[in-house]
């Protein structure tokens, strides 16, 4: 006789355990006015350094977070929010030596002066949707 070793029943094929991260869940994609908050901005600025990658290696961490999520990704609204290849590169200027996440890890310490620019808005959304799909109770999200 066989007894599953996950609940001790008779059964003729064990029951698996459900993997603890599924990836069937919905991540919703922070709005424009919450990222452009400036407690926000430097959330996002202290969890990125607190990363302890290279500036090189953050867009990396990036694309493998953002891409390798099998779960649902979302505007507010419902509707659904797609990344195409090009649009990490594309989002900081294709400039391969990412020299803006220097200044911008620079923040976790300084509180900044001002709100964020509208300009920076498709970096600061895939920086914060990464955290939000990786790990949303250490970046102080909250993830439906």
């Amino acid at each position: 006789m066989t007894y599953c070793q996950r609940c001790g029943r008779d059964v003729c094929k064990p029951c698996t355990p459900k993997p603890v991260n599924d990836n069937k869940r919905t991540v919703i994609v922070a709005s424009d006015d919450e990222l452009l908050r400036r407690s926000h901005f430097q959330r996002l600025a202290t969890a990125t350094r607190s990363l302890g990658m290279s500036r090189r290696e953050i867009p990396n961490w990036i694309a493998d977070t953002i891409y390798g999520f099998r779960g649902k990704i979302a505007w507010p609204g419902g509707k659904p929010f797609e990344v195409d290849d090009e649009d990490i590169d594309a989002a900081f200027n294709d400039d391969g030596s990412f020299r803006w996440l220097s200044g911008f890890m620079y923040f976790d310490d300084v509180d900044p002066k001002q709100n964020p620019q509208r300009r920076i808005l498709t970096r600061l959304r895939l920086i914060d949707l990464a955290f939000r799909i990786s790990n949303p109770v250490r970046a102080g999200f909250i993830a439906k």
